[in-house]
């Protein structure tokens, strides 16, 4: 695992769906994309490439402070972790997705068995059975 320097934290975030070409999973209980057009086009743009991206927020926020964001949105009670996973590159973090300069911490999970045991443990078994998606 790496921690990435905090004054990349966001950048990071960017480079991961941006480079994604098969799948991404963007687990934030609270976001705020506003004034965070960058992030916003690169989700949408990977949205429009094929990428499969499915984004978890905690139950009750919906598309709150996503405005223009088109994804298939789900909601989950209690919700408070966060992970941001491609097919090439896992993040866990502190940090929602919004577009702040709150100190937070991310770590780039580097080892095969982390991410397989993060994907497992917690996104399979935690998250996905617990999933509403959510209708406008």
């Amino acid at each position: 695992m790496k921690f990435i320097d905090i004054k990349e934290n966001l950048n990071a975030i960017i480079s991961l769906v941006e480079n994604a070409d098969e799948y991404l999973i963007l687990i934030s209980p609270f976001n705020d994309f506003e004034g965070w057009d960058k992030l916003k086009n690169a989700i949408n743009d990977a949205t429009k490439r094929g990428v499969d991206v499915k984004y978890y927020v905690r139950e009750g926020e919906g598309y709150n402070g996503m405005k223009g964001l088109k994804v298939n949105l789900f909601e989950v009670p209690g919700l408070h972790a966060k992970l941001y996973q491609s097919e090439n590159e896992t993040f866990i973090s502190s940090g929602n997705l919004t577009n702040d300069t709150n100190i937070n911490w991310y770590i780039k999970l580097d080892k095969q068995h982390e991410i397989d045991e993060i994907s497992s443990e917690f996104y399979e078994k935690q998250i996905i059975p617990t999933a509403v998606e959510y209708e406008a």
